[in-house]
């Protein structure tokens, strides 16, 4: 089977463009100055003499996870605003109905399907291409159920959360931390206690902008009459694929093609 994936191009594909350097942008701009200004007054205040420098650390940490949980939502919602988008313009375009997608009342649009198996089925049925073909599926779909975890709180996302990423509570997982540790029995850790690390956030925006170079490399290699030019761009990014220098790009194995 080849490794070089084709579709039918849409406008859509040429609208997704800024999806990628937009994410990038948000963390460069927003995210990383705004944790950076926060960490910098905690530095300040365990520098500093002053007696309340502990309660004004403690009450920078708490705000740092909250902010941390905040951006975390902030990323999971652009992610979703551009892959719903983006699917909505290729229905259009196409004219396929995808539907229905499965059981649940309510699932005949691309904005109303549940993420998972509905959002993946609505993807494969206008790409022809499985979602969880591209290397990047894995981060997302995790960034969707911390997510939701940072949204609803305790309940069956952070149920699940605990159970495949228990080092987002490193303090229940601290073999000198037993006390705590005991107090959990069979039951999940609350989410006030789970930390998201900003190695994670700064994941979740690589893995979307890559989606997004893969859909751009696809698109190209989709395009029937190549000018030379790209024809020798896309020798060196196929080159790349294979040499998984950035372009990971997608498993022959999940692919519908």
């Amino acid at each position: 089977m080849s490794d070089i994936f084709t579709w039918k191009n849409c406008l859509a594909d040429v609208y997704t463009y800024r999806n990628g350097p937009i994410a990038k942008d948000f963390l460069t701009l927003v995210i990383n100055p705004s944790l950076d200004a926060l960490d910098a007054q905690v530095t300040e205040w365990k520098k500093s003499d002053d007696p309340i420098s502990y309660i004004m650390i403690s009450d920078l940490s708490d705000l740092i996870y909250k902010t941390r949980m905040a951006f975390c939502l902030s990323i999971q919602s652009l992610w979703e605003q551009q892959i719903r988008t983006y699917l909505a313009g290729c229905q259009q375009q196409l004219g396929i109905n995808p539907f229905p997608v499965s059981n649940r009342k309510g699932a005949q649009s691309v904005q109303t399907v549940f993420w998972g198996d509905e959002l993946n089925t609505v993807f494969e049925r206008l790409r022809d291409i499985a979602l969880p073909s591209f290397v990047s599926f894995e981060s997302i779909d995790l960034l969707m159920l911390v997510g939701n975890v940072c949204r609803h709180g305790d309940g069956n996302s952070s149920h699940r959360l605990w159970g495949i990423r228990p080092d987002l509570w490193p303090a229940y997982l601290n073999p000198d931390n037993e006390l705590l540790r005991s107090t959990l029995e069979d039951r999940v850790p609350p989410v006030q206690s789970m930390q998201i690390p900003r190695e994670m956030l700064e994941d979740f925006v690589d893995k979307i902008c890559l989606f997004w170079e893969d859909t751009n490399y696809i698109y190209e290699e989709s395009i029937e009459l190549k000018h030379p030019s790209l024809e020798a761009r896309l020798l060196v990014r196929r080159a790349e694929r294979v040499n998984g220098v950035r372009y990971a790009g997608l498993t022959t194995a999940t692919s519908s093609k």
